[in-house]
């Protein structure tokens, strides 16, 4: 079987690559870390680390998007990922980003979710991209308000939680659907 090609992006600091097989150690290092996880369904043992990264190698198969990791040009660093998914029952696709507790607050989800927000509307000719959280998680809302996002309605989610809905604006140049 050929698998397809996954494109890479890169920012001035970021090259985003598809995940693969050696980005094991750091999915275990980020799900190990409950904090960390916790909003992202953490802390999870070494096995179901593994598993969420086949996952995200799947979605990329099944749905020609997924999750990108983010590699720091300068040393190859993976800070962490970002992209966009959609998995099977959920009401719409969304912005997804996680970083390694080390690497938060140099504005890398920031930079990162700026090129696949433009990749979501240019490449994907996608209508909105748009990203949904729980109450609970503060840094999740400030990065969507700080991305320009605008809460567009809250939605109930197959896992039986209530979020809110955040619409990003369209880079410039990009024509409305």
């Amino acid at each position: 079987m050929q698998l397809p090609s996954f494109p890479c992006l890169e920012t001035e600091r970021l090259i985003l690559r598809a995940p693969c097989r050696a980005d094991a150690p750091v999915y275990t290092a980020f799900y190990a870390d409950a904090q960390a996880s916790g909003f992202y369904g953490g802390p999870k043992r070494p096995d179901e680390a593994f598993r969420v990264l086949c996952s995200d190698i799947g979605h990329w198969v099944l749905a020609g998007h997924g999750k990108w990791m983010l590699v720091h040009k300068t040393g190859g660093t993976v800070l962490g990922g970002c992209g966009l998914v959609h998995p099977d029952g959920w009401p719409s696709a969304e912005l997804t980003w996680w970083l390694l507790p080390e690497h938060r607050g140099a504005g890398y989800a920031s930079e990162a979710s700026m090129a696949v927000i433009d990749f979501g509307y240019r490449t994907l000719g996608w209508p909105v991209v748009e990203t949904h959280f729980r109450d609970e998680n503060a840094p999740a809302r400030v990065l969507a308000e700080r991305l320009g996002g605008t809460k567009t309605r809250r939605a109930g989610f197959p896992d039986g939680v209530d979020r809110d809905v955040y619409a990003f604006p369209q880079p410039a140049g990009v024509n409305a659907a």
